[in-house]
């Protein structure tokens, strides 16, 4: 699944590899990114191509502070006023809101709070599995230890299914990162799917694997 806001360069990428090796893909996008005039060509193959869209915030509020879910920095009203907005604009760019069931919280970051009021409005909320940290191929070196580049990844991906499986699990993959960040984990891609492919792994979209 992929995640998308103010950044988009791999789209275009990411919507080729799919096509070529016949996978759904599920779409998760800010009501900035649908409204934005450059990435409205992205969001119609999408949908013509088959693959899942959904929502992910308005504007990709961050809801609550990095060190503490407790803290809330968002306001129960805000945070129900944004996701409206999320759900007006995917409904604009032709795809009928009424009958979404899942988004993908900003910076997939959430509270107990912010889960039961979306619940309220008819989504559930859905993430990354973690351990596998393929979403954080948005960091770049300049941010210091925290950065992990495309080879660390695709080792630990690896690493991991080769111990535990990667039957479930949702991997999240940005569709643009800063331009810091040289090493593109979209790059890798269609690699990362015949090799899936090759061990016998489905790959479905969020709706199918939820059902």
């Amino acid at each position: 699944m992929f995640t998308g806001h103010d950044l988009s360069e791999g789209t275009a990428e990411i919507l080729t590899s799919l096509k070529h090796n016949g996978v759904k893909g599920s779409f998760f996008l800010t009501g900035d990114y649908l409204r934005n005039p450059t990435f409205k060509p992205y969001v119609r193959r999408m949908l013509t191509d088959g693959h899942f869209v959904s929502g992910h915030s308005d504007k990709h509020l961050l809801v609550s502070d990095w060190g503490s879910r407790d803290v809330l920095l968002v306001a129960r009203d805000s945070f129900v006023s944004d996701l409206k907005a999320n759900l007006n604009a995917l409904q604009s760019a032709g795809i009928d809101s009424r009958n979404l069931a899942y988004y993908i919280p900003s910076y997939e970051w959430y509270t107990s709070e912010t889960v039961n009021c979306a619940k309220a409005m008819g989504l559930s909320s859905v993430n990354y599995t973690p351990g596998i940290r393929t979403a954080a191929d948005y960091t770049y070196p300049e941010i210091g230890t925290r950065y992990l580049s495309s080879e660390v990844i695709l080792h630990n991906l690896w690493s991991y299914e080769a111990r535990f499986g990667l039957n479930g699990f949702m991997l999240l993959i940005h569709m643009g990162t800063d331009d810091r960040r040289k090493d593109k984990l979209y790059h890798h891609l269609d690699d990362i799917i015949r090799i899936l492919k090759g061990k016998g792994y489905q790959l479905v979209d969020v709706p199918e694997l939820l059902k």
